[in-house]
C-alpha cells in the first residue's frame, strides 16, 4: 500500500514512537522524521542540554518553531516529541499533513522504559517534575489531537504496525 499522506506517532516518551516510526517508514519505503531531531539540528545540542539552556518555556518554543517550520514534500512517517501536544498550532499543522495516531502507552509502562530520564530531555510540568505529572498533564491532549489510538502493552511492533495499517487503509 502505498501512503497518500503522512503518518504523525504522538505519545509519551517512552512510547515507541521513534521505534515503531522506523519500521513503518521501512514498511511503506518512504522517510522517517524524528522531530526531536529538528531541534538537534537547529541547536547543535542533545535535547537535554537545549532544555538545561533554554528552560522549559524556551525548549518549548525552539520545538513549536521546529515542527511550524515543518512541512514535508512527499507522504512520510513522522515520530514527535512527546510534549508536541503542548502546542496547539503545532498540532494543527501537524494534523494538516498527516493521519495522527496516539501509541498509548500505560503509566506502568512508561515508567519501566524511561529509565534515563535525566537525561533524556523530558520537558516535566511548570508543577510536578516526575513521569505521572506529565501523564497527567499530556493524556487528554493526546486524546484531543489523535485522529485513532492505539493500545501497545504487550503488543509485538508487528502486531501495532498491523493496528495502525488498519487506520491507515480506512
Amino acid at each position: 500500500m502505498m501512503l497518500t499522506k503522512s503518518i504523525v506517532l504522538i505519545g509519551m516518551p517512552g512510547s515507541g514512537k521513534s521505534t515503531v516510526g522506523k519500521a513503518l517508514a521501512r514498511k511503506y519505503d518512504v522517510d522517517f522524521c524524528d522531530t526531536d531531531n529538528l531541534i538537534i539540528e537547529n541547536t547543535g545540542e542533545s535535547l537535554q542540554d537545549t532544555l538545561d539552556r533554554l528552560g522549559r518555556d524556551g525548549f518549548l518554543e525552539e520545538e513549536r518553531q521546529a515542527l511550524l517550520g515543518y512541512t514535508p514534500s512527499k507522504p512520510q512517517v513522522i515520530a514527535t516529541g512527546g510534549s508536541v501536544v503542548l502546542h496547539d498550532d503545532a498540532m494543527q499543522h501537524l494534523k494538516s499533513i498527516g493521519t495522527v495516531i496516539f501509541l498509548d502507552a500505560d503509566l506502568p509502562l512508561i515508567k519501566k522504559r524511561l529509565w534515563n530520564i535525566d537525561t533524556r530531555g523530558i520537558v516535566f510540568n511548570s508543577n510536578e517534575d516526575d513521569v505521572i505529572g506529565v501523564y497527567r498533564e499530556r493524556e487528554p491532549l493526546y486524546y484531543k489531537y489523535s485522529d485513532a489510538r492505539v493500545h501497545i502493552r504487550g503488543k509485538r511492533i508487528a502486531n501495532i504496525i498491523d493496528a495502525i495499517d488498519a487506520i491507515v487503509e480506512k
